[in-house]
């Protein structure tokens, strides 16, 4: 009963002659209504539309791990989505191949070992005048060809899967074992593992795929007539989980089946709450250098097909006509209408409305 006497109260100003209707109240009247106001935010971005996405990794971001030799897996280390170190065994395998190579270098080692001290002896002999410069050529051309047999032999072990920990202890002595590690060639997360205990593989089958996170990308699948909207640098809000993304690629081709276009954007915010694989919707947000409003969608109200706020004037409230851009989940962005710094009712707005109108229809009537 309270509130129908207060709006009761409301009456018209002299600038509602003019075509400006004013909804006087004091405070104990904004009181009474329990009218809560705010201020717009300037913003840069129009919302667009709503489209489906999926998180994505750049093509540089992934990584394929291979087998180095043929042979079997004896060992698996890593199960599919968790996080590796550059470096980390990733898995274990058996290879014969691999045996061969390591006896190929003990064998390239003797003899390089045989061709290095004749060519100490023959220095020596040279100096001395014992034999001639053509023969200490030729010891060393021997020694060369040996030393480039070795560092082949090494070489060939070092993409083979060993490391130059195992190649120095192999020439130290160490036993010959088929036996080597599959090592992880960067930090980041196991995407796929096609690795199986037991498995017998070929030469660069593939074992695993590693991905790097400190990247990632969204592949937006948006509707052809939207296309001419978007532009590059334009940006991508996710709701849930909260991520922003700066669009740096547009598809020059639409996919004849589903009718849209492939937009890319770098993901800039919110990182760490996004995995690859992710289906998400996006809302695409257009960049504009006009001046542009986001208020919370309680704020606005239609009247005969137009969008209205009310604004806070020197001894009540007016009810402004103004442009909608965009909407989004909770709030919409205006573009005319609004100058910026004012104050506009976001509760109660209903009840000035009923008062609003009431006011125009007493007009009428008299």
């Amino acid at each position: 009963m309270r509130r129908f006497v207060v709006l009761a109260l409301f009456i018209l100003t002299p600038a509602a002659a003019a075509g400006r209707a004013l909804i006087v109240m004091d405070s104990e009247q904004i009181s009474h209504l329990d009218v809560q106001l705010t201020q717009p935010q300037a913003v840069s971005n129009i919302p667009l539309t709503q489209a489906p996405g999926r998180v994505v990794l750049p093509p540089a971001q992934e990584f394929a791990v291979t087998s180095r030799q043929p042979g079997m897996i004896s060992k698996v280390h890593v199960p599919l989505g968790v996080k590796v170190q550059q470096g980390e065994v990733l898995a274990e395998m058996d290879s014969i191949a691999l045996v061969d190579l390591q006896r190929a270098l003990i064998d390239a080692q003797s003899v390089f070992k045989v061709a290095e001290a004749k060519l100490h002896r023959d220095d020596t002999l040279l100096r001395e005048g014992v034999i001639s410069k053509v023969r200490w050529q030729e010891t060393h051309s021997d020694f060369e060809r040996s030393e480039a047999t070795l560092r082949a032999a090494e070489q060939t072990l070092l993409v083979s899967g060993l490391t130059n920990g195992d190649i120095q202890r192999l020439k130290a002595g160490a036993q010959i074992s088929g036996a080597y590690r599959v090592l992880s060639p960067a930090t980041g997360v196991v995407l796929e593992r096609f690795a199986i205990v037991g498995q017998r593989v070929d030469a660069l089958a593939p074992l695993f795929k590693i991905g790097r996170l400190d990247e990632l990308w969204l592949e937006v699948d948006l509707p052809q007539e939207r296309l001419k909207e978007v532009r590059l640098g334009d940006g991508v809000m996710l709701e849930s989980p909260r991520a922003k993304a700066r669009i740096i690629e547009i598809s020059a081709n639409v996919n004849p089946q589903s009718q849209t276009a492939l937009v890319r954007a770098r993901v800039e915010e919110g990182q760490g709450q996004l995995l690859p694989g992710m289906h998400i919707n996006v809302q695409l947000m257009h960049r504009s250098s006009d001046r542009i409003f986001r208020i919370p969608l309680s704020a606005l109200f239609s009247h005969e097909g137009r969008q209205y706020v009310f604004v806070r004037r020197e001894g009540g409230f007016e009810p402004v006509e103004v442009s909608v851009a965009g909407q989004e989940a909770y709030s919409v962005v205006l573009h005319e209408g609004l100058e910026g710094g004012e104050f506009i009712v976001v509760q109660g707005v209903a009840a000035l409305k009923a008062a609003w109108l009431g006011q125009a229809a007493a007009g009428h009537s008299d």
